[in-house]
């Protein structure tokens, strides 16, 4: 197994995260079908539970070791990878195993006095035993992408969700004849299925990995630093990153109770404020993450590059790498807002039946780029040790969107699109806070003129697909087909102008393939 540049990584990232994507979008389609809006509404009590625990309890980890990892290897500590993966072995069991008898523990409380249903106590303990697994899998994904090796991780996370989804609509359909509350118990078990097996892909990965290093791990050099110290190292990174983790998710849990209040303030009907909150979050907040599953993958394989850079003290390197990055983000995120918000209303009556959607997609589609402003940038901070700062900016990120979120919202013009518009404010800022830091402690020159020239070429893609679709309609050509000729268009326009201007070139294609 090689080690990969980072933009490879990424690419293997992307497609592995693009896969899982599709896969957990898709199997909600039967399991509603088969448990109905009761067992969902069972199953999605229970799920973000799990997902928060997990993200205070895993988000940090593979980012703190994988950093420790490039440190050690680019100090020339070989020796100390096996003790950074010891170390956190243990931190991350004992942490994991007591989350999860807490949550089993505590299901009946958090049930009756948290979600004030008896019937989700099954579905919580249920999945609780993932967490463990999933918690002893984070140190095994973290060792691998330390040493930039994105195989193991790309692939246990499509084994994982495949089993995960096939386990999910199979306990559902066996448990049902009981009762929905157990229906949804063995739709939330399936996590328990997917992270078993996604840990067993790690584990082989790893065996085979050992069996092909030449040298003893013993024989190789290793630091001064004691278990405690390494402990005491992997902790000061994953803590900062691991709570700002969970900053967003109770964001968007005040959002719920905010925007349809101001929403009604301003005169409209509950039913009508959680129709245009559906709208925001259920659909075109969909679309605009879309683009992220690229740039989350940019993030964490540029992580271990930047750190191992910056160990080195080759600056250029961390630059280069730097600007690289941010690039290769804004090359899928621009786009992909202007794409977004010249088909807005059309894109939302193709995949919704609901063209009134577009109207809050379309200044909610320029959150693409400010989100994967923030991403990239907090990769390189996180890269350089500085992971602290990023959970500082996403305090920053969740109080200014709370503070725009409640005053946009009640403007009466803005209604709905007040929220979207807080929302890519409140990114702006995050990002920008972000760029001012890496350029204070790293003193990169980001490539202003590079970005402007996508920006551009992007507009003309926007302008082009607006057109295309206009002049289809025009032509008494349903809707539908237009807007899949205005986005086929405007795919086209961009790919040629990117070559024609050298932003797509040779030199990145080949780091995408390896070859360089």
């Amino acid at each position: 197994m090689k080690r990969q540049n980072f933009i490879r990584g990424a690419a293997i990232l992307a497609i592995a995260g693009a896969v899982s994507k599709i896969l957990g979008a898709l199997y909600r389609i039967p399991l509603a079908r088969m448990i109905g809006d009761e067992g969902m509404g069972l199953y999605q009590l229970a799920y973000p539970i799990y997902t928060t625990i997990l993200s205070l309890a895993t988000a940090g980890v593979p980012v703190a070791i994988s950093v420790v990892i490039a440190r050690r290897e680019a100090e020339n500590c070989p020796g100390d990878i096996k003790r950074v993966f010891r170390v956190s072995f243990v931190l991350l069991f004992l942490c994991g195993l007591f989350l999860t008898i807490l949550m089993i523990g505590g299901g009946h409380f958090i049930a009756e006095k948290f979600l004030h249903n008896e019937k989700a106590y099954w579905p919580i303990i249920a999945v609780a035993p993932a967490i463990f697994i999933s918690s002893v899998m984070a140190v095994f994904r973290g060792y691998f992408q330390g040493q930039q090796m994105m195989t193991p991780t790309a692939v246990s996370q499509v084994i994982e969700q495949l089993f995960r989804v096939t386990a999910i609509l199979a306990m559902a359909v066996w448990l049902l004849p009981y009762g929905l509350e157990y229906a949804a118990a063995g739709a939330t078990g399936g996590a328990v299925v997917g992270t078993t097996a996604g840990l067993i892909v790690m584990i082989v990965y790893f065996v085979h990995y050992k069996k092909t290093q030449g040298k003893p791990t013993s024989l190789l050099p290793t630091s001064s630093k004691s278990r405690y110290e390494i402990a005491r190292e992997l902790l000061q990174l994953a803590i900062p990153v691991s709570l700002g983790a969970i900053v967003l998710p109770l964001v968007q849990s005040l959002d719920a109770m905010i925007v349809p209040g101001r929403l009604m303030a301003i005169g409209y009907s509950s039913q009508r404020a959680t129709g245009l909150y559906g709208q925001l979050s259920g659909m075109a907040a969909v679309l605009i993450s879309l683009p992220s599953i690229f740039t989350i993958a940019i993030s964490t394989s540029l992580v271990p590059a930047i750190s191992e850079a910056f160990a080195n003290r080759q600056m250029r390197e961390v630059h280069e790498r730097l600007n690289y990055g941010l690039r290769a983000a804004m090359i899928i995120s621009i786009p992909a807002a202007a794409g977004l918000f010249a088909l807005a209303v059309p894109i939302c009556d193709l995949l919704y039946n609901q063209p009134e959607a577009g109207l809050c997609l379309a200044p909610l589609a320029f959150s693409a780029v400010t989100l994967a402003a923030f991403q990239l940038s907090s990769a390189g901070l996180q890269g350089i040790g500085q992971p602290q700062i990023v959970m500082h900016h996403l305090i920053v990120i969740g109080v200014c969107k709370v503070i725009l979120n409640y005053t946009l919202t009640s403007i009466p013009a803005l209604n709905i699109q007040g929220a979207a518009i807080g929302t890519v404010c409140a990114f702006f800022v995050g990002a920008l806070l972000n760029l001012v830091a890496l350029r204070r402690y790293t003193k990169v020159k980001f490539e202003i003129h590079r970005f402007v020239k996508i920006v551009l070429i992007a507009t003309l893609m926007g302008v082009a697909a607006r057109m295309t679709y206009q002049w289809m309609v025009l032509e008494n050509i349903r809707s539908y087909f237009a807007t899949i000729g205005g986005i086929g268009c405007g795919i086209l326009v961009y790919g040629l102008l990117m070559f024609l201007f050298k932003e797509l070139d040779q030199d990145m294609l080949k780091r995408i393939l390896g070859k360089k």
